[in-house]
């Protein structure tokens, strides 16, 4: 039974017990009446009809009971399996609420504890992971003010690295992949490393800001790959990356260089967004050449 299936425990009408109960004695009596009418006026014979009369009234009593005794046996079942079910969500909901009171701690490494908290979580409840993913996106969206003391703000870079690393450790198929969709939307990412990653869902990254190398080597984005506006402080990698949708870089900067060698673009009617790219007949994604 699925812990998110709901049961509905309905109780037996008395009416029905009633109705069970008339049911057996009518039957016995007819029973009854049609051997006794069938033994004649042998004593003999007519006591055996009386025994049979009687046992197939015993019988049918004893169906009846058996019948409870089965439906109470299942019903304490359930009760047992609600009752897991509801202390298994209970606790969820508790570790859920203590990892994200964690990411507002002050403290870097409780920031972090948290974070791994919930992909704990994640990984041993699969339906919540959409849920943690969506925890973990909206946290690097949240705003950062670079310009603080350095040790805040290092510790930061840490925690951030540790969530991108979480998310993408996940889009992989070792150890276990997640069937998620990332919205990273104005996000801070620190050194987001996407190697080999599979956006099942696209990526959503319009506005965000990467620090450090940003890299999607060998990545497949299998929905659209957005990256309008979005601020690459750092070298940008998609060697070898694989889009099944469009691929939106309008606006896009980067303070160090753009790799797309070997990057293709399956869907032939998909849009190719990126400042000084294109696609080849071939789809793959070649720089363009230099103005003469």
């Amino acid at each position: 039974m699925s812990t998110r299936q709901q049961v509905v425990l309905r109780p037996l009408r008395r009416w029905v017990i009633v109705l069970c109960a008339i049911l057996v004695v009518v039957l016995t009596a007819a029973v009854l009446v049609w051997l006794l009418h069938e033994a004649g006026d042998d004593p003999g014979r007519r006591m055996e009809a009386i025994k049979t009369g009687f046992t197939v009234g015993l019988a049918g009593g004893g169906s009846i009971v058996l019948f409870l005794a089965v439906r109470r046996q299942w019903h304490q079942e359930v009760v047992a399996v609600v009752t897991t079910r509801d202390a298994d969500e209970r606790r969820l909901t508790d570790l859920y609420v203590k990892a994200t009171e964690h990411l507002g701690s002050p403290l870097a490494q409780v920031r972090v504890a948290g974070l791994y908290a919930l992909e704990r979580l994640a990984q041993e409840n699969p339906h919540q992971r959409q849920v943690v993913a969506d925890v973990i996106s909206a946290y690097l969206r949240m705003p950062w003010d670079r310009s603080g003391p350095d040790l805040e703000t290092q510790q930061e870079l840490h925690v951030r690295r540790a969530a991108g690393k979480i998310l993408t450790t996940h889009l992989r198929a070792e150890p276990e992949f997640w069937q998620i969709t990332l919205d990273l939307t104005g996000a801070t990412l620190v050194d987001f490393n996407a190697r080999q990653c599979v956006f099942s869902g696209g990526l959503n990254c319009p506005s965000a800001t990467f620090i450090g190398i940003a890299r999607f080597t060998d990545a497949r984005f299998q929905g659209e790959a957005r990256f309008a506006e979005a601020d690459f402080q750092g070298t940008v990698r998609f060697t070898g990356a694989t889009f099944d949708g469009d691929v939106l870089f309008a606006g896009a900067r980067s303070s160090g260089p753009w790799w797309f060698t070997g990057a293709k673009l399956t869907n032939h009617k998909a849009v190719l967004e990126i400042p000084g790219f294109h696609v080849a007949p071939d789809g793959t994604i070649r720089p363009d050449a230099p103005a003469r």
